[in-house]
């Protein structure tokens, strides 16, 4: 089984080279872990929903060996700081226990939403299955305040679906 580290830069090559922002990339990998990559990597639960200290590491580690490559950039509209994260390195066969072909659609459908209903996403199956809180939405609504309107938490429902 490959390490952490590099399934972060697998994960990365399969995304088309980069993903954008490191709470995204923090709920890719959980999400892909419930999924089947089964990273080993631990979880729990903080802030932004699920969040791995190994998988924070392994960015680092990556960053280290020249295997990734993160940029700093700010928001126009408020000069908050995020992340870019890209690698040149060649797609894997596999993520894991999770074979490319079946991991590209995936990361294909979580490209094509925002990071906070990714965020939701994750926060969703940590409370329903980590959790096992039974009135998950009253709970999510409580921890996600101003997050879960406007459409954002049915979009995480339906991409957890």
């Amino acid at each position: 089984m490959p390490g952490i580290d590099e399934l972060v830069v697998g994960i990365l090559a399969l995304s088309g080279g980069e993903i954008i922002g490191r709470i995204r990339l923090q709920k890719v990998v959980y999400l892909l872990d419930q999924l089947g990559m089964n990273s080993d990597a631990q979880f729990e639960y903080h802030h932004y929903g699920p969040y791995s200290e190994v998988v924070s590491d392994a960015v680092t580690d990556a960053k280290f060996w020249g295997q990734i490559k993160e940029t700093v950039r700010f928001r126009v509209v408020d000069g908050a700081p995020y992340s870019s994260f890209k690698t040149s390195s060649e797609a894997p066969g596999a993520l894991g226990a999770l074979a490319a072909d079946d991991a590209r659609p995936l990361l294909e459908k979580f490209s094509g939403c925002t990071s906070t209903v990714l965020e939701l996403a994750a926060t969703v199956h940590w409370l329903a299955f980590v959790e096992k809180v039974p009135d998950w939405r009253t709970e999510i609504e409580a921890r996600k305040k101003g997050k879960t309107g406007n459409g954002r938490l049915e979009k995480a429902l339906a991409l957890l679906q």
